[in-house]
């Protein structure tokens, strides 16, 4: 019992000597006004206090000595322990402590970066930035809710013109690419058709050929008979020409029918292509309408500009009338902007529109 007792006591002062060095650690004050720890001042410091408790363990080993045989020994041993265990103990404490340090000063650098990204809406530079800033500080609280209201109404509408022009960037790419496709198979209208048509011809003129060769030759013969007068000859040449005649004039029929079913169908081809090519020609007018509205845009850009001048100058002068006043100059100037950029972007669709129809006429056409 009495063993048991002493265990117990020395127990009790290891786990007091072990709380108050987590205390003392955690008192001392690592993180300085940037959220960062000196390493080398901390860990000089909890090597301090591991040395105190390891003098203070010593002691109440001295004090409270066990009754145990080997006692001494044991107790040394496990001071010797608790040294070896101490640096490792040392470094836990320091690296959380450390790792705290860093997440806050993360923590904080991503507020601020998530703030600016918010007020982030006219692009102002440096010093612009500063005395923008400065307006509002000096500004009473509702002057600078209204100033920021004015502020952030610009940053929209910038916002707005910039989506804008990115969908007029996507739109006129694809209204490009399908223009090309298009022009490639309007001009490929009824090929196969005309091909194949032409390819017939061809090969009927190819069979009746040596027809048309008999026929000429046995003409040939019955102008020869007559030119000797040899009624026999010439009897016998002729009878073989008023049967080929028939024949001959079946066959040129047949040739002269299968042209005319060529030539109406390139015919009508051309026909299409030309109604197809009226149906493209039919976003010409968008597309003036899109030049004389890039002028505009254009236009619009510059006015902005020199607003955003003017808006900066006013910062400088610190006088929350002019800063107002230009703030709202400058968003009237931004919505007129992206107006036109709007504008621009419902011509594109028109076009895209037109191509559309003509699409699908070239798709309801018999194949």
């Amino acid at each position: 019992m009495q063993t048991e007792a002493w265990k117990e006591t020395i127990n009790e002062q290891e786990a007091m000597v072990c709380c108050s060095l987590l205390e003392r650690s955690s008192s001392h004050n690592f993180i300085e006004h940037h959220g960062l720890v000196e390493e080398k001042k901390g860990r000089q410091h909890i090597e301090d206090i591991s040395t105190e408790e390891i003098a203070l363990m010593e002691t109440s080993d001295i004090l409270f000595p066990s009754p145990v045989a080997g006692s001494h020994s044991h107790m040394k041993e496990q001071s010797n322990v608790r040294r070896r265990q101490l640096p490792l103990l040392t470094h836990l404490i320091f690296g959380s402590r450390l790792l705290i340090g860093l997440v806050i000063l993360f923590s904080a650098g991503t507020m601020y970066f998530a703030s600016s990204v918010e007020a982030a809406g006219i692009d102002l530079g440096v010093t612009a930035q500063k005395a923008w800033d400065s307006v509002l500080n000096k500004a009473d609280a509702q002057t600078k809710l209204t100033l920021k209201q004015a502020y952030d109404k610009v940053g929209n509408w910038k916002t707005q013109e910039q989506a804008w022009e990115q969908k007029i960037k996507t739109l006129h790419a694809a209204n490009t690419a399908q223009l090309e496709r298009l022009r490639v198979e309007i001009r490929q209208i009824d090929d196969a058709k005309v091909a194949a048509l032409a390819e017939k011809v061809k090969q009927t003129q190819a069979r009746y050929e040596p027809l048309f060769a008999l026929y000429s030759s046995v003409n040939r013969q019955l102008d020869a008979a007559k030119a000797i007068k040899n009624k026999e000859w010439s009897a016998a040449i002729r009878t073989q020409a008023d049967t080929l005649r028939p024949v001959v004039k079946l066959a040129r029929e047949d040739i002269r029918i299968k042209k005319k079913e060529l030539a109406e169908a390139r015919k009508r081809k051309s026909a299409e292509i030309k109604r197809l090519r009226a149906m493209l020609a039919g976003a010409d007018s968008a597309k003036k309408q899109i030049q004389t509205a890039k002028k505009q845009a254009s236009l619009a850009k510059e006015r902005y500009s020199k607003a955003l001048q003017q808006f900066k100058q006013s910062t400088k002068q610190s006088q929350t009338s002019r800063v107002l006043s230009s703030l709202n100059t400058l968003a009237s100037v931004a919505e007129k902007w992206a107006g036109t950029k709007q504008s621009i972007h419902t011509l594109e669709q028109n076009v895209s529109t037109t191509y559309v129809k003509v699409r699908q006429e070239i798709a309801k056409r018999p194949k």
